[in-house]
């Protein structure tokens, strides 16, 4: 539609949990600085829009040792090199407690650092009790080798095991217009015991944005395989995005600001993750914040997701795959 980049707000800040720390009100996901899987990614310009990130108030940047095995770790490392008191790090590794003492040193090596603020389990892992992981986690946490623990993709009953074994901060599941799986039980219990909700998948893997209409727009990489490109599905989605188009005009601004803003508005979300393969992406959407949809627009935006979120086989996760 043309609509022009706006400029962008002050940054806001929320409570992380009970860490006693503010969190930026967008996240910088660095899954695409791995590489693997995406395309379009170079080096110097991931680091470049880390460090324009910054810049603009962001303070906490999201990755893990499975993105790009290890390389974007490494990538985020190196971006924050000389500025790593401006940063809250996060990053995650899978729910193997006996790996879970041994990969850190690495990410640790990986990440130039000597503690992990938000160190998160990526997956329970079915063969594992979710106790044995968490307290493995809380080993790193005594250890002083990270701050916080965190456990993304968990359902309410692991989560229920998570907090009666150690303090657990955050909470990072899928959560978009489209994604709403954990909306009725995990995120009203992190509300309850004041785990902060740190959502990633803002931008339903681009679809919310805009740019897929058609079946050929959809990108040939990882994204292909998820759900929400199925068919049947996809073309729903896209009637959505087409109603977006009104509140893109309405609001003057783009529809990745809009789906920021709409999760930003979600009464459970403290924050949400959102990627960005290079500056310009990264200023459109530190527009999400700064503004708020009306309620009557947040609420039939919600409802129109939820159409299709209904219709979602959520047995195993966004992929179509289950860790085992």
């Amino acid at each position: 539609m043309g609509i022009a980049i706006q400029q962008t707000a002050k940054m806001e800040y929320r409570r992380l949990g009970e860490s006693g720390e503010q969190v930026s009100a967008i996240i910088l996901g660095a899954w695409q600085f791995g590489k693997a899987n995406w395309t379009g990614v170079e080096d110097q310009e991931s680091i470049a829009t880390m460090q324009a990130a910054l810049d603009a108030g962001i303070n906490m940047i999201d990755t893990a040792a499975a993105y790009g095995d290890g390389y974007s770790e490494e990538i985020v490392g190196r971006a924050v090199s000389g500025r790593r008191e401006e940063v809250l790090l996060a990053s995650k590794c899978d729910g193997d407690p006996n790996r879970i003492r041994d990969v850190i040193d690495k990410a640790l090596k990986r990440l130039q650092t000597d503690h992990i603020d938000l160190y998160q389990i990526h997956y329970p892992l079915p063969k594992y009790p979710v106790a044995d992981a968490v307290g493995a986690m809380d080993e790193l946490r005594q250890a002083g080798k990270i701050r916080w623990i965190g456990v993304s993709n968990f359902s309410l009953p692991q989560m229920q095991e998570a907090v009666r074994t150690a303090r657990v901060e955050t909470c990072q599941p899928p959560y978009n217009v489209f994604w709403r799986q954990f909306e009725d039980d995990v995120l009203p219990f992190c509300q309850e015991n004041r785990i902060s909700v740190l959502s990633y998948s803002s931008l339903a893997q681009g679809l919310l944005t805009g740019k897929f209409r058609k079946r050929e727009d959809i990108p040939h990489d990882i994204r292909s395989r998820n759900k929400l490109f199925a068919e049947g599905i996809f073309e729903q989605c896209v009637e959505v995005v087409e109603m977006m188009d009104v509140l893109a005009q309405q609001y003057d601004r783009t529809h990745a600001q809009i789906a920021i803003a709409w999760a930003l508005q979600a009464p459970a979300v403290t924050a949400p993750i959102v990627g960005a393969r290079n500056r310009r992406q990264l200023e459109g959407n530190l527009g999400g914040v700064g503004f708020r949809l009306s309620d009557e627009d947040w609420q039939k935006l919600s409802e129109a997701g939820m159409r299709i979120s209904n219709q979602l086989n959520f047995d195993t996760n966004m992929w179509g795959y289950a860790p085992s």
